[in-house]
């Protein structure tokens, strides 16, 4: 079966093949990891403080540190509509809590495109770009924004954008994934960013 994934990535062929094989999710193919985040940094006091009120959504939290254990999961399962929805949830272990950040990914046939949908219940939906680069990472990046208001989506004007930039790799020297994500708005800069390497957890034992 083709992943969601590789149905939008483009120029799937050019990924490091560990990447192939972490982005070649179906109902069978779990995907789990641990590893440590080098960074988190980034945002306002009052961009911290309404990220606060993410935590109740299990999406975005205010905590900023270095080397800060995480550990990411990825499964697929069908919607209502037998679509295929990616989830993602990824668990940052501080000193004294846990935070979540949490999504799940929909693979939008008649655009063939992926739509994000941060947060459990979701807060934030979003459109992406994938593409594999020719060093064999993978970009991704968010393109169009909305708010969800009673299962409809609100189109948010551009200055209110949180556009994200991922890049996602396999480090042959060091054995390990590696990820890259800064978060920016055109009218309060960096809103977060945070960078690290991880490993699947089967390759761990």
């Amino acid at each position: 079966m083709i992943s969601m994934y590789e149905r939008v990535i483009e120029d799937f062929h050019l990924l490091h093949p560990k990447l192939k094989e972490r982005y070649q999710l179906t109902q069978e193919n779990v995907f789990k990891g641990k590893g440590v985040m080098t960074e988190i940094s980034g945002g306002s006091y009052w961009v911290r403080l309404l990220f606060k009120a993410g935590t109740v959504f299990r999406c975005f939290f205010p905590e900023r540190g270095r080397n800060v254990p995480f550990t990411i999961e990825n499964h697929i399962r069908l919607t209502k509509n037998d679509t295929p929805a990616a989830v993602w949830n990824r668990t940052f272990f501080f000193q004294d809590k846990q935070r979540h950040f949490d999504a799940v990914m929909i693979y939008d046939k008649s655009r063939v495109e992926i739509i994000d949908y941060f947060g459990h219940p979701p807060i934030l939906i979003s459109s992406l770009r994938f593409k594999a680069e020719a060093d064999g990472s993978l970009s991704i990046t968010s393109v169009r924004q909305w708010l969800p208001l009673f299962r409809k989506k609100l189109p948010l004007p551009k200055c209110l954008y949180g556009i994200s930039s991922v890049n996602e790799s396999y480090d042959e020297e060091k054995g390990c994934f590696t990820i890259d994500v800064h978060v920016k708005n055109p009218l309060f800069g960096t809103l977060f960013a945070y960078r690290g390497t991880f490993n699947r957890e089967e390759e761990m034992a």
